[in-house]
């Protein structure tokens, strides 16, 4: 197939790679794409197992912290190259809190930019939460091309900007490599994985936990495994269960599969959220999920099917939904596993959601 002659810079900050890194070289081959991966400061995220093929982006490393003044010379360099190679959009899902959008908009004309938000509205109890509204509430204003990567935040998008153009997609799932491991088969082992925020409320899944543990169900296990900044905390919280293993770090693509997969079911009990990754590495691995019922996981998650909820914020709720889990195991989880795998043919399959990138970029150049 030809390739569409008109030229699209695609913008990927390192810690939306996994967003970007299975669809762009699908585009590729269609669109003439320039992608450009942003690594941030000192940045821990690594590439490996991501970028395969010869689909590579060119990388720009940031010199200095996203709030040092002095990385606005950078921003502007690497902004005034873009104008000159005459793109005719410009994809763009790097924040860049506080320099990088206004100075975006002094180089490129807003038109012309598709912004990928992956918050419409920033989580309850994430870090500078006032000011990241502020921030993008600015860019909402400017900016007249939006994607998002639920209905959910498509729903918040249409009330917020209604007069503009909004795109969505869903997640593509997170491939991060095969893995032969298996869970235990003498207990039911659960998961937390990823970043570690107040705002995903651990510390509720933990209470939970040893609630259980302390009732007397002793054929269980919590696995938490992710990079946090105030880890004395959770830790105080465990108080040396020996039922709860833990890997606190940035933890390397290459180990995602067998983690993953050790366990029997992923645990998400975020008060707050627009859309969660670790649901899609969840449903890549074929592992149910147990999630609050905050509007986000509705559209991904059907209850008694690929998942179950609780309700949010109720360590109540939550314990009770672990114990149905843990005494319903035998019989049902297979028939969860089975549930996803339908599901995730039906919804999140890879020749669909590049198709809706496909339509969304040849509309903003039919607009631009």
């Amino acid at each position: 197939m030809e390739k569409i002659s008109n030229r699209i810079c695609w913008i990927t900050p390192d810690y939306y790679l996994v967003v970007d890194t299975f669809k762009v070289p699908h585009l590729i081959h269609e669109f003439n794409i320039e992608w450009i991966l942003i690594n941030t400061y000192k940045t821990k995220r690594k590439t490996e197992g991501l970028l395969t093929g010869d689909c590579k982006p060119n990388v720009l490393n940031l010199k200095y912290r996203q709030r040092d003044p002095r990385i606005i010379w950078q921003y502007i360099k690497f902004l005034y190259k873009i104008r000159k190679s005459n793109a005719d959009i410009i994809y763009n899902s790097f924040l860049g809190f506080p320099y990088f959008f206004p100075l975006l908009f002094l180089f490129i004309h807003p038109q012309k930019i598709i912004w990928g938000v992956h918050n419409v509205s920033t989580p309850k109890g994430a870090s500078d939460e006032r000011w990241m509204d502020l921030y993008q509430n600015y860019a909402f204003r400017r900016l007249r091309n939006f994607h998002v990567f639920s209905e959910f935040q498509l729903s918040i998008l249409k009330k917020l900007v209604p007069y503009k153009n909004h795109y969505y997609t869903p997640l593509t799932l997170e491939d991060y490599g095969i893995s032969t491991v298996l869970p235990p088969n003498d207990k039911v082992r659960f998961l937390f994985f990823g970043y570690i925020k107040e705002y995903k409320r651990l510390d509720l899944l933990i209470n939970s936990f040893r609630e259980l543990r302390n009732s007397g169900v002793e054929n269980i296990e919590l696995l938490i495994a992710g990079n946090c900044e105030n880890w004395s905390y959770y830790e105080a919280l465990i108080d040396k269960d020996n039922a709860i293993k833990t890997r606190i770090e940035m933890i390397p693509n290459k180990d995602i599969p067998d983690v993953v997969s050790s366990c029997h079911y992923l645990v998400l009990p975020y008060k707050d959220g627009a859309q969660s990754g670790v649901l899609n590495v969840a449903y890549q691995y074929n592992k149910p999920v147990i999630v609050s019922d905050i509007d986000s996981f509705k559209q991904f998650v059907i209850d008694g099917n690929t998942g179950f909820f609780f309700k949010n914020e109720s360590q109540e709720s939550l314990t009770n939904i672990l114990k149905k889990v843990i005494s319903d195991h035998d019989e049902n989880y297979q028939k969860l596993k089975d549930n996803i795998k339908s599901f995730v043919e039906k919804e999140l399959a890879i020749e669909n959601v590049v198709m809706k990138y496909k339509e969304m970029l040849q509309d903003c150049l039919k607009k631009s």
